[in-house]
């Protein structure tokens, strides 16, 4: 079974700073129009390669640029965690692999623990090893994501000392 890759804390397209690959034809960079100075900055940087900015505001028009664009594309995102999410995932549907793209996120990133009691996910802080879930279990953060669960493996523990994490 094939699972489609997902945007998640530790991904490998979440980069610092965005680069242009020099194996590829066009650019395409996507983001809202409030993040255009670092996409004309980032469009500065392609010098011999064309690189055509989207602003997004509405993920059909965003589905509709991703799916225009053609072979030989390298997709660069830039924006703040859910929405770049979003964008992600359209970018994946549509056919895109993780070699062809770039994300930077601006602000905070989000990081989701699955807790193995109650099934349920739930947001963390981003560097937590030990949580508490919603459903009172208190779990040890794992180093696994799972792509299916859409969040690093929670696996519950008995506290030494009640209250104390």
């Amino acid at each position: 079974m094939y699972n489609s890759p997902v945007l998640f804390f530790e991904s490998t397209t979440l980069v610092e700073i965005l680069s242009p690959k020099t194996h590829f034809v066009r650019a395409a960079i996507i983001c809202p129009e409030s993040y255009k100075e670092y996409a004309l900055e980032l469009q500065r940087k392609f010098h011999d390669t064309a690189a055509d900015i989207h602003y997004y505001s509405e993920p059909t028009q965003t589905r509709e640029f991703i799916a225009s664009q053609k072979m030989g594309v390298c997709f660069y995102v830039i924006g703040e965690w859910q929405p770049t999410a979003t964008i992600f995932t359209i970018a994946v549907e549509e056919g895109v692999s993780e070699a062809e793209l770039q994300v930077k996120i601006i602000g905070d990133k989000e990081k989701f623990v699955y807790c193995m009691k109650c099934f349920k996910d739930s947001q963390i802080p981003v560097d937590a090893k030990k949580v508490q879930c919603p459903c009172g279990a208190h779990l040890e953060v794992g180093p696994f994501y799972s792509i299916v669960r859409k969040g690093y493996i929670g696996y519950p523990f008995i506290p030494l000392t009640e209250g104390v994490i």
